[in-house]
C-alpha cells in the first residue's frame, strides 16, 4: 500500500497540467485495448532502456557494479503495473515515491525525461498505425514524468532549505535572481 503522503505529493504536479496533456479514462481504455501487445514489449523496452543508459557514461555512472539485473526487474515491474493499471491515486503516489528514489540515486530530471521519451518512442515504433495509442501512452508517460520531476525538485528544495536554514520561498527567489543575473551577463 502506498503511503498517503506520496499520494498527496502526486496531486500538486498533476493539478498543474493542462487538460490537453492529462492522462484520461479514454487513454486508459485505449491502453487497455492494447494491453497484451504492450506487455509483450516489456523485454524490448527494458533492453532499449538499459542499453541506452549503460552506453552513456553520464547515465552509466548512476549504477553500481552488477546491479543491472535488479534495475531491469524494477523497470519490468513498473511497465507491467503501468500498463495493467489501474492508474489511480495509489499509482500516482507510487510515482511520487519513484521521484524521491531518483533524488537519492542522483538520477537527474534530464536523464528521467530522456528515458520516458525513449519508452514512448519504442511504443511509437511498434505501433506506427495506432496514433491514438501512442498519444495515450505519451500522455501517461508525460504525467508520470511531471510527478517525478516535480517531486525531485520539491525534495531538493526541502533538503537545501533544511541544510541552509532558509525557506523554500527564499531559495526560489534566489534561483530567480540567479536567472536574472545570467541573462544580464549574456547581454
Amino acid at each position: 500500500m502506498v503511503h498517503s503522503v506520496f499520494v498527496e505529493l502526486a496531486k500538486e504536479p498533476r493539478s498543474k497540467l493542462v487538460d490537453a496533456v492529462r492522462f484520461t479514462e479514454a487513454d486508459a481504455a485505449i491502453i487497455g485495448k492494447f494491453k497484451d501487445q504492450l506487455l509483450a514489449l516489456t523485454p524490448e523496452i527494458v533492453k532499449a532502456f538499459y542499453d541506452s543508459l549503460f552506453a552513456n557514461p553520464a547515465t552509466a555512472a548512476v549504477f553500481k557494479e552488477g546491479e543491472r539485473p535488479a534495475r531491469e526487474k524494477t523497470l519490468s515491474d513498473w511497465w507491467q503495473r503501468t500498463i495493467s493499471g489501474p492508474v489511480d491515486d495509489a499509482y500516482w503516489g507510487w510515482q511520487a515515491y519513484v521521484g524521491l528514489i531518483h533524488v537519492k540515486r542522483l538520477v537527474s530530471n534530464a536523464m528521467m525525461l530522456g528515458q520516458t521519451i525513449l519508452i514512448r518512442q519504442v511504443v511509437a515504433d511498434r505501433f506506427p498505425n495506432e496514433p491514438g495509442l501512442v498519444a495515450a501512452v505519451g500522455r501517461l508517460l508525460g504525467e508520470v514524468a511531471a510527478v517525478i520531476a516535480d517531486n525531485y525538485d520539491l525534495m531538493t528544495q526541502r533538503a537545501i532549505a533544511k541544510f541552509a536554514g532558509i525557506s523554500q520561498e527564499l531559495i526560489m527567489q534566489q534561483v530567480a535572481l540567479g536567472v536574472d543575473e545570467l541573462v544580464e551577463e549574456m547581454k
